[in-house]
């Protein structure tokens, strides 16, 4: 079982200056403002909504979803009650809701959250994020993978597994399931990029040309530095990478076999008290007849640090290498978000599509939290935000800094 996004087609991309908010208007107006960019009515004719009830349209389920996704209900009675006092919204029972979310296409949201990423509004955001970057001027690209628990069984229906299989469900005790995500890294704000589920058990690895190929479509990503953890290696692809002028950074594994062909320089770094050592080669992987660079940091106690890269040393020094490699902890932190400040885990949908219906949602919902902070001041980082938002919902936006 995979549940792929699909970020291929997307809409048309143009320049924008980005207004700051009014003030005047409702926290909710603010928060759903960037959703009047992406067309719900033709995504939900695509998917086949909404054709049998006007009442509760695509456009009102999602905003009762990423409104979820930001502030979570315990139960979905909870859910019915906040329909009918929260604004911008239509009350949706709470049957209803369940009814909708376990059978509505979850690609419907993941295409809304796509072409919300390729607005003229998000790529006006990146902009400013990168002049923020005095050094650094190309885009950081992380990619990762966590688990995210299941308080309840999972009906895997039909459509999520082959011909020749039949409907299953993956229980409490089966590990979940498993969000392969790639990330913009390298800005203040950090944004999904590309997506795709699987179960719990699933290794990452097989699953980033994927994320490579929803990234590959970003027009203002046009040649950034990919950052990944040693659970990515595979030799061929990092060949693939030399073969087409792409640049990667990654740790080297322990038992990795290989020649050193040249030592390009030694260098000291200080920080306080400590003084540590920093080695820079070229080497030839084994087995590969391609070469790299190996950047080696000793740590504080005495252990190595072999990052892997081909970024050119007359570019990036052996201190840009690791500094620009640390930005991957970027996308562990989104996960920490996804997990501990928005609904990533307490799902109320009993399928898989009402899984994954809800968890697109929710990241629609980090989504709009990041561009609010945009063009809204607040104080605190996301947390905080998420706190001011569910707090003043309803609220003129004024009294949210």
């Amino acid at each position: 079982m995979a549940a792929n996004s699909n970020s291929q087609q997307r809409p048309p991309t143009g320049k924008t200056d980005a207004p700051y908010f009014n003030s005047d208007q409702s926290t909710a107006t603010a928060v759903y403002s960037l959703l009047d960019a992406v067309g719900s009515e033709s995504i939900a004719d695509e998917f086949d909504i909404g054709k049998h009830s006007k009442k509760h349209d695509f456009d009102n389920h999602l905003k009762v979803a990423v409104r979820e996704g930001i502030d979570p209900s315990d139960s979905l009675a909870e859910l019915e009650e906040t329909t009918d006092t929260a604004a911008e919204m239509e009350k949706m029972a709470a049957s209803t809701f369940s009814r909708y979310t376990n059978d509505r296409d979850y690609r419907a949201v993941v295409r809304t959250m796509f072409e919300l990423l390729h607005t003229p509004q998000l790529d006006h955001q990146r902009a400013v994020e990168r002049k923020r970057l005095q050094r650094l001027t190309r885009g950081v690209v992380a990619t990762d993978a966590t688990n995210l628990e299941l308080t309840r069984s999972v009906v895997v229906s039909d459509d999520f597994v082959g011909d020749d299989e039949q409907s299953y469900e993956i229980d409490t005790g089966d590990g979940g399931i498993k969000l392969h995500l790639a990330a913009r890294v390298d800005g203040e704000h950090k944004h999904p990029l590309g997506a795709t589920v699987t179960e719990g058990e699933t290794h990452e690895n097989p699953h980033f040309e994927h994320l490579y190929g929803d990234v590959e479509v970003f027009p203002d990503l046009d040649s950034p530095i990919w950052v990944f953890d040693r659970g990515y290696t595979r030799y061929e692809r990092f060949c693939g990478f030399t073969a087409i002028n792409d640049d990667f950074i990654t740790l080297l594994e322990s038992n990795a076999r290989y020649d050193v062909c040249e030592q390009i320089q030694t260098a000291e770094v200080t920080d306080g008290d400590e003084t540590r050592q920093v080695r820079d080669d070229r080497i030839e992987l084994a087995d590969t007849g391609e070469q790299f660079r190996r950047v080696v940091l000793e740590t504080p106690d005495g252990e190595q640090l072999e990052y892997l890269t081909t970024l050119a040393s007359s570019e990036y020094d052996p201190i840009d290498v690791i500094s620009i490699y640390t930005l991957r902890t970027v996308i562990e932190i989104l996960f920490r978000e996804l997990k501990q400040y928005l609904n990533g885990e307490n799902f109320h949908s009993t399928t898989l599509n009402g899984v994954l219906f809800e968890l697109f949602s929710a990241l629609i919902g980090l989504l709009l939290i990041q561009w609010l902070r945009q063009r809204h001041p607040m104080r605190g980082g996301v947390p905080q935000a998420i706190r001011e938002v569910r707090k003043r919902w309803n609220d003129t936006l004024g009294s949210v800094g």
